[in-house]
C-alpha cells in the first residue's frame, strides 16, 4: 500500500500507513519504554512532515523508503532492514535540513 501511495502521490494514505507502520514496529519491539518514547516522537515527526513536505519533501521517495523498511522486516532480513532504515533516516535528515534552511 505504501508503494501505491507513492505511485499516486497520495499523502493522506501515506500518513495513515506511516502511523500504522510505526505502531506495528513499536509493538513488535516489545519494549514499553522505547515504545512510549518513540510514540511521542512519531507524532511530532508526522506533524512536522505534514506541515512542510510540500515545500521540501518528496512524498514518492519517502513512501518508497518506508516500504523498503517494511518489506525487509516482513522478509525477516535484519541486514536489509537496517540498510533500508539507514536510507530512510538519511532522507528524513535531509528533508529536515532543507526545511530548516528554507
Amino acid at each position: 500500500e505504501m508503494r501505491r501511495a507513492s505511485d499516486e502521490s497520495d499523502d493522506m494514505t501515506f500518513m495513515r500507513l506511516d502511523r500504522q507502520f510505526n505502531e506495528l514496529v513499536s509493538q513488535t519491539a516489545r519494549n514499553e519504554f522505547a515504545s512510549r518514547a518513540m510514540g511521542l516522537m512519531h507524532g511530532l515527526s508526522r506533524r512536522f512532515w505534514y506541515q512542510h513536505y510540500r515545500e521540501s519533501g518528496d512524498l514518492p521517495l519517502s513512501a518508497r523508503l518506508h516500504a523498503e523498511v517494511a518489506e525487509a522486516i516482513a522478509k525477516r532480513d535484519p541486514e536489509a532492514a537496517a540498510k533500508a532504515s539507514d536510507r530512510l533516516l538519511d532522507y528524513i535528515e535531509s528533508f529536515t535540513r532543507k526545511t530548516i534552511e528554507v
